[in-house]
C-alpha cells in the first residue's frame, strides 16, 4: 500500500508539472550578469558598449553594426523585465596553440510588452575573453488555450483542457487498478498506462506543420499566440484504454497461471 501512495505521489506531481508548464530552475550568476549588461545595453541602444564587449576580433565594426541594426529594430526599451535560464553548456578545448572555454547560454526574457529569447556565447582563451555570439528574436505571447489565460479561452479550447484533465484522472485510476490487481508484466502496463495517441498541427506565418504518434504526458489544447500563431494538439489517454479493453483478459489468464501453477 506504501508503495501505491508513493506511484500516486509521483504521478501527480509529473501532472501538475504538465499542467502548469513547470521545469527546472537553472541559474548561472555568471551568465545571468552577462546577459543583464547586454540588455542594458539595449535599453541604452549603446553598440558601442556591445561592441567592445565582443570577443577580440570577432567581427569587423562594419560587420557589427550591420547585424545590431536588425536588433534594434527588434528590440524595445523597456523599464523592467525577468531573466528565466532555459539552457546551458560549456565547451573546453585543450590543444598546443592553448585551452578555450566558451559558455553558452538560453534565455527568455519577459517584458511589459514583449518576450524575447536571448542567445549568447562568451569565449574565453589566450588571446583574450568576450562575446562570442549573441541572438535576439521575438517570442510569440500565449493570447488564449492554456490554464493560465482563463478569461479569453473558447469553448473549444476549454473542451480540450477538460479533456487532458479527465485523462490525466483515468491514467490515474488505470494505475491503481494495475497496481492493486498486478496482471502479468504489470511493470509494462504500468508504462503504457502512460501512453498518449496525439495529433498536432501548429501554423505560423508563413509555415504549416503536421504531424502525430505515441509519446509519455501530452497535453490536449487549442493554442492562439501573437502575430497569428496557432497550436492544436488532440491526445487521447490510448495505454490506459487498451488496457481497460484487455483487462478481463489479462486478469483471466493470470489466474489460470496461478491455478496451474497450483497442480
Amino acid at each position: 500500500m506504501k508503495k501505491l501512495w508513493i506511484v500516486l505521489l509521483l504521478i501527480a506531481s509529473l501532472f501538475g508539472g504538465v499542467l502548469s508548464g513547470c521545469s527546472t530552475l537553472l541559474k548561472n550568476e555568471e551568465m545571468d550578469q552577462k546577459v543583464d549588461d547586454l540588455i542594458q545595453a539595449l535599453n541604452e541602444d549603446d553598440a558601442d558598449r556591445i561592441f567592445e564587449a565582443l570577443y577580440p576580433g570577432m567581427l569587423t565594426r562594419e560587420e557589427f553594426d550591420a547585424s545590431y541594426e536588425t536588433i534594434r529594430q527588434i528590440w524595445e526599451k523597456c523599464d523592467e523585465y525577468t531573466l528565466k535560464l532555459s539552457a546551458i553548456k560549456t565547451n573546453k578545448t585543450f590543444d598546443k596553440t592553448g585551452d578555450s572555454i566558451i559558455r553558452s547560454a538560453n534565455y527568455v526574457v519577459h517584458t511589459q510588452n514583449q518576450d524575447y529569447t536571448i542567445t549568447l556565447a562568451y569565449r574565453s582563451d589566450q588571446n583574450g575573453e568576450g562575446l562570442y555570439q549573441f541572438f535576439v528574436n521575438v517570442v510569440p505571447v500565449l493570447v488564449s488555450g492554456d490554464f493560465t489565460t482563463v478569461g479569453k479561452n473558447s469553448a473549444l479550447q476549454w473542451g480540450l483542457l477538460v479533456l487532458t484533465i479527465l485523462s490525466y484522472i483515468i491514467i490515474i485510476f488505470t494505475v491503481v487498478d494495475i497496481l492493486r490487481k498486478r496482471p502479468r508484466l504489470f511493470g509494462v502496463w504500468l508504462g503504457v498506462a502512460l501512453t498518449f495517441a496525439f495529433f498536432k498541427i501548429q501554423l505560423v506565418p508563413g509555415n504549416f506543420h503536421v504531424n502525430g504518434g505515441i509519446t509519455w504526458f501530452a497535453l490536449s489544447a487549442f493554442r492562439i499566440y501573437t502575430g497569428g500563431g496557432r497550436s492544436f494538439v488532440f491526445a487521447v489517454p490510448a495505454g490506459a484504454v487498451v488496457y481497460w479493453c484487455l483487462r478481463r483478459r489479462l486478469l483471466a489468464r493470470k489466474a489460470d497461471t496461478r491455478i496451474n501453477g497450483t497442480v
